[in-house]
This record gives structure tokens, C-alpha cells and sequence, in this order.
């Protein structure tokens, strides 16, 4: 079973932290070092894993700024709980966003608005 969390504050310093409220402690997940698109919610999956389940990180558009920002600076990027104590490194995140950036890119399968809401986003990634 896959259990989503959307994340819904990020801040960026020495690193990107994107903060979320788990159901679970974030030091039981493992970094799952995958990511899948939802074109639907206009929005990136980060996959993580647990002994019995996915857990999926979405990561929503109004978001992306960060993600680029964090891409260009070659920040790493951490999960993080709202307490602070619990942290998990997404250390494929910026590999996997990229592909799904080149893939993305010119490619109508996603949707006309999952296509032009990356091009804005991410047009200084895109080669």
C-alpha cells in the first residue's frame, strides 16, 4: 500500500528542507531513490520505503521554484518532520527530478499543462 504525503513548506539554506507532518517516525523510511510524475495534480512523487509500504512525497508546483533554485545551487535536499528531531537526505532527488525534466520536455504525453508548467519552472534546467 502507498501512503502520500504532500509537502506543503520548504526552505532553502545550506540545504533545501521540505518540512512534512508524518503519520510515522521519518527515521523508519528508507530513500526509495525514485520519482514518478503526477500530471494530474501537477506534481512530482519523491518514493521512499518502508519494511511494508511506499510512502510518496509529493511534491506540488508551487514548489518547484525551490526545486530549481536548490538544483542550480547544487543544495542537498532533506526531509524533514514539523519537530525537527527526524531527518531523511533525498539524495537522488536532483538526479531523478532532471531526467524527469528531459523527459518531460517537448513531450505531450505528461499533459499541455504538466509540459508547460515544467518549461516555466525549470527552463534553466532544460537543455
Amino acid at each position: 500500500m502507498a501512503i502520500r504525503h504532500d509537502i506543503q513548506h520548504a526552505e532553502t539554506g545550506e540545504q533545501l528542507i521540505l518540512q512534512i507532518t508524518p503519520d510515522s517516525a521519518i527515521s523508519e523510511w528508507k530513500d526509495g531513490e525514485r520519482m514518478l510524475v503526477d500530471s494530474d495534480q501537477l506534481s512530482f512523487i519523491y518514493v521512499l520505503e518502508t519494511k511494508d509500504d511506499l510512502i510518496y512525497i509529493g511534491l506540488p508546483e508551487p514548489l518547484w521554484g525551490k526545486l530549481s533554485e536548490a538544483m542550480s545551487a547544487g543544495l542537498p535536499v532533506v526531509l524533514q518532520g514539523t519537530e525537527g528531531e527526524d531527518t531523511l537526505p533525498l539524495g537522488a532527488l536532483h538526479s531523478e527530478l532532471s531526467y524527469l525534466i528531459e523527459n518531460i520536455k517537448d513531450n505531450s504525453n505528461y499533459g499541455e499543462e504538466m509540459l508547460e508548467a515544467v518549461e516555466k519552472a525549470f527552463s534553466a534546467h532544460i537543455k
